[in-house]
């Protein structure tokens, strides 16, 4: 099962430190780009994840406030498998995010967490 809340990132900086397994995406309109990035944290490990299924399945998911790990765990799985992952240093996962704390219009910034649990 999993569960979905919206969080700015400086609550998600103080989020993702206390959890061994939770899943974040990120997007944002810049001043000069688009920002999107899609994180799956794994004991203590930060992937990246590059692949648009994975942002077109959140997208559906964005209004639910929980459901089952199934909707999301095989994406994650797949863009593991089809090596469409970096593996990143948590500090650099933190320097984004410190970084978008200060982003003048922070409306724009739409960042959804989900942690998963057993049951």
């Amino acid at each position: 099962m999993f569960f979905q809340q919206s969080l700015k990132p400086r609550e998600l900086s103080k989020v993702i430190t206390n959890v061994e397994e939770c899943f974040f995406v990120i997007s944002a309109k810049l001043e000069t780009r688009d920002y999107h990035v899609a994180v799956y944290k794994y004991n203590g490990e930060y992937f990246v994840l590059n692949d648009s299924r994975i942002f077109e399945q959140v997208e559906g998911l964005c209004q639910e406030r929980h459901g089952d790990e199934e909707e999301l765990l095989p994406y994650i799985e797949e863009a593991m498998e089809d090596n469409l992952y970096a593996i990143v240093h948590e500090n650099y996962v933190r320097l984004d995010l410190d970084i978008l704390t200060h982003v003048h219009q922070p409306s724009k910034i739409n960042a959804h967490y989900y942690e998963f649990i057993d049951v």
